[in-house]
């Protein structure tokens, strides 16, 4: 891209606007099976100002999360988007990515081809503050997937296709909290964005029979929401893609655990009519901690941290309790909210016909 006159900033392309050690770039892959409750999560991202790649790739099988996490210097390789094993192919920007792993130490290797089926969705772009200081700057599109392909893990193989899995990819850049590891040299926040406080978050893609659903939103305590985002985006490209405007949402909670059994959210229509949805999970839970979130890798530092050269680790959770996770290294950290995401059938409660399955982030106040 250096040789079209496009730049925005007084530099190349391997250089970012921010000074920021938490700006960021990279790809986030989910994908179900419904038939079996298989779920893979893995991303790659770029950490241009602490000179980072890593990656990570969860697999989660018969109530066993199996992790794996690379990380290396990203200069001069930039081009290159792969770390450790893991590699991503953009065969045609914005509709086909070829997602791979290859033979590995722990036994986990994968080949995936991603075919969109819609054009990704921008989401609203996000900008935070606290205390004055711009701590997020977010910006990403999502995309529902055809994928096909095949996952091993340690001797199983698993054939993906696109009549019980669904996949579904998010490319995000900017300044956030995903990786970059902590300053000592920041003062500490003294303040909270109201908006960061919720009851209960989701943030779901579903694949319908006819359509592509998404919504994210915070609600809050006494039942409003703010920010709530949904949109319908037909799988008829000639079809134009429309939004509801309002919202309600419930959850049935696990031996009273922030763990969601099962959810309910009615959506309302620009006409003021109401389409009602039931989630149930479909998967055990998969920790993103395992990917290197919430202060994740074993040495807590979280993503985006120089680790050497060339990293890589890996373990074994045990996630068959609604939130206890059996880690025989002993680093994992419960939050208080228990963190997880899932794949989830979606039904709609007037028309039970109408029956969809997809990536569910619900996340309950403790």
């Amino acid at each position: 891209m250096d040789e079209y006159p496009r730049h925005q900033i007084g530099g190349t392309f391997d250089s970012v606007q921010s000074d920021s050690v938490h700006w960021n770039d990279g790809f986030y892959f989910t994908l179900g099976d419904e038939a079996t409750g298989v779920t893979l999560f893995a991303a790659i991202r770029l950490y241009p100002n602490t000179d980072v790649m890593d990656g990570f790739a969860c697999v989660t099988v018969d109530g066993r999360q199996h992790n794996l996490r690379w990380s290396r210097r990203l200069r001069p390789r930039i081009d290159d988007i792969s770390v450790g094993p893991l590699s991503l192919h953009i065969i045609e920007p914005l509709q086909t990515l070829r997602l791979e792993c290859t033979d590995n130490e722990y036994g986990i290797t994968f080949d995936l081809m991603w075919e969109g089926l819609h054009e990704p969705y921008l989401e609203d772009r996000i900008v935070r503050y606290a205390g004055g200081r711009k701590v997020y700057d977010r910006t990403n599109f999502d995309q529902c997937c055809s994928v096909t392909g095949q996952i091993s893990l340690q001797g199983h193989t698993f054939t993906v296709n696109p009549d019980t899995w669904v996949g579904v990819r998010d490319h995000s850049w900017g300044m956030g909290r995903t990786g970059g590891g902590a300053s000592s040299a920041i003062a500490p926040d003294n303040s909270r964005d109201p908006r960061r406080g919720f009851a209960m978050r989701q943030w779901t893609m579903v694949r319908m029979p006819d359509r592509v659903m998404f919504w994210q939103f915070h609600q809050q305590a006494d039942g409003s929401f703010d920010p709530l985002e949904a949109v319908v985006i037909p799988l008829d490209p000639t079809q134009p893609q429309w939004s509801y405007v309002d919202a309600e949402a419930s959850a049935i909670r696990i031996q009273g655990s922030p763990r969601a059994e099962q959810t309910r959210v009615d959506l309302t229509r620009p006409d003021g009519s109401v389409d009602r949805f039931e989630l149930t999970p479909a998967s055990s839970p998969v920790y993103l901690q395992g990917g290197g979130y919430h202060d994740g890798f074993t040495d807590r530092l979280g993503r985006g941290v120089y680790r050497g050269e060339d990293h890589h680790e890996g373990e074994i959770w045990d996630v068959t309790h609604p939130i206890n996770v059996g880690d025989p290294g002993g680093w994992f950290r419960q939050r208080p909210d228990a963190w997880a995401e899932n794949f989830a059938t979606c039904v709609n409660l007037d028309d039970p016909a109408d029956r969809g399955f997809g990536h569910l982030e619900c996340v309950l106040a403790p």
